[in-house]
């Protein structure tokens, strides 16, 4: 028998949202909160037909991600992000293929759009053209942008070696990471296009942690564009498997926990994040997150 999802957001009178990672400071309600978009996240979904690896149950992602996708359905989000490391290594490629093809069954459930953010499991026998091609995502370019409802939305991608150079078929370390030059100018001129629209980052590797081995390198560099637009609502991120919150500059950093940590549906973890016209935006989460 499946567990009930638990909501972990409350949002108090004072502005207040209360997560798993303590008190996040959050603007009171205004005119504007009306307008607003909904849409849910995973991360770290890690799916693999191996067996489990310490705390990673890989297998069991398929049926994570499944309830996952049933409550986007019931909630009816406007889109999923999925923040990285879709999918874990197999001997060969042609089995990091079959678990692509395998999880993106479970994903192509949804009857909304999809987004696909690289990280670095990805690609440990693939490179980025192959991975997207094979999930079938809708949009084949690792950094992009959209807009959805009142907002603007940016995805990253910080898989490139110092050098400049991309991940591809494990050509890299796992703490090698960084948002190369051409990607940055793009984002500034990207943010700078949009004017005052709030704005949401998906990346997969943590932009306010460069000092840790999950932190993207050159992190500082990145948050001096992100506070320069001045139009940033939030970063939703992965890669560090417990989860994180951290507020640089007034701008809010969520590390979303892994779904692949733990047995079974009671330890899934998930989101649905409401953002508004303002830029405050709410998380609830789901399963063992939400305890």
């Amino acid at each position: 028998m499946r567990r009930p999802n638990r909501r972990e957001f409350l949002k108090t009178a004072t502005g207040v949202a209360v997560t798993a990672t303590g008190w996040v400071p959050c603007s009171r309600a205004s005119a504007d909160e009306a307008e607003s978009i909904t849409f849910g996240v995973v991360t770290d979904v890690h799916y693999a037909d191996v067996p489990r690896g310490g705390s990673r149950y890989y297998r069991d992602s398929q049926e994570k991600l499944r309830q996952a996708v049933e409550t986007f359905h019931r909630r009816k989000v406007a889109f999923v992000a999925e923040l990285g490391d879709f999918v874990d290594a197999g001997p060969e490629k042609a089995d990091d293929l079959r678990f692509l093809h395998a999880i993106r069954e479970v994903f192509g459930e949804l009857q909304c759009d999809r987004h696909y953010v690289l990280g670095n499991h990805c690609l440990t026998r693939l490179t980025k053209t192959e991975f997207l091609a094979n999930c079938g995502a809708q949009i084949k370019q690792s950094h992009y942008s959209f807009d959805q409802g009142p907002l603007h939305f940016v995805v990253l991608d910080a898989n490139f070696k110092r050098d400049g150079s991309p991940y591809a078929e494990g050509n890299f370390g796992w703490t090698d990471t960084w948002i190369h030059e051409p990607q940055q100018r793009w984002l500034a001129e990207d943010l700078q296009r949009v004017g005052d629209k709030q704005t949401v980052v998906l990346i997969h590797q943590n932009l306010d942690k460069e000092k840790d081995a999950h932190g993207v390198k050159n992190g500082p560099a990145v948050r001096e564009v992100l506070e320069k637009a001045g139009n940033i609502a939030a970063v939703f991120q992965g890669h560090m498997h417990s989860g994180g919150y951290q507020q640089i500059a007034e701008i809010p950093y969520h590390t979303l926990p892994a779904m692949v940590e733990g047995p079974g549906l009671e330890n899934n973890t998930y989101a649905i994040v409401t953002a508004h016209k303002s830029g405050r935006t709410e998380i609830e989460r789901f399963g063992s997150a939400a305890q």
